[in-house]
């Protein structure tokens, strides 16, 4: 017998909405595409962050991830790298939508850096994006905590959640 389930970290439609959520929190131009990637695993499982190796001043996105700990879905998937791993076809299908829709420039997005180009969306899907960025405050403020902190080197997103090898980065 053949199950098929759905789960949004799998679909690329879902990926381009969570990475206009971002892009507009962020109000970002330019963002690597593995730091955008880092943060939309958080977007989709933000309790996760509970695990991140954090500054000082970001401990409250620590007790904002145990909160929304009761909101987690009763999806079996695997745990960090291997999940953000998994997720990464569907991520990358995005983005190459995203660049031949002309939102992202391609030859950047190539190099690893996802540079939003100049956009309209419909004003219903903007509506939306910034609706559910409200609702979802708890998350945004983790994304927010998170975005702040560089890519690349030991104490940057790589190597504070553990999530891609950051051991030979170049810093």
């Amino acid at each position: 017998m053949i199950h098929l389930s759905y789960h949004p970290a799998f679909d690329a439609f879902h990926a381009i909405f969570r990475f206009l959520r971002v892009k507009f929190r962020q109000d970002v131009s330019d963002i690597e595409v593995d730091k955008l990637r880092i943060l939309d695993y958080y977007l989709l499982f933000p309790w996760r962050a509970a695990a991140i190796r954090l500054a000082q001043k970001d401990l409250e996105v620590r007790r904002i991830a145990k909160r929304l700990e009761q909101k987690q879905d009763y999806a079996t998937l695997p745990n960090g790298e291997a999940l953000l791993e998994r997720m990464r076809a569907s991520q990358i299908a995005a983005l190459q939508t995203m660049a031949q829709d002309g939102v992202v420039d391609a030859k950047h997005l190539r190099d690893g850096i996802v540079r939003f180009k100049a956009f309209s969306l419909p004003s219903e899907l903007k509506k939306r994006i910034d609706s559910k960025n409200d609702e979802e405050a708890d998350k945004m403020a983790i994304i927010d905590a998170l975005s702040a902190y560089p890519l690349l080197g030991a104490d940057g997103l790589k190597g504070r959640t553990a999530l891609l090898e950051h051991r030979y980065d170049k810093i």
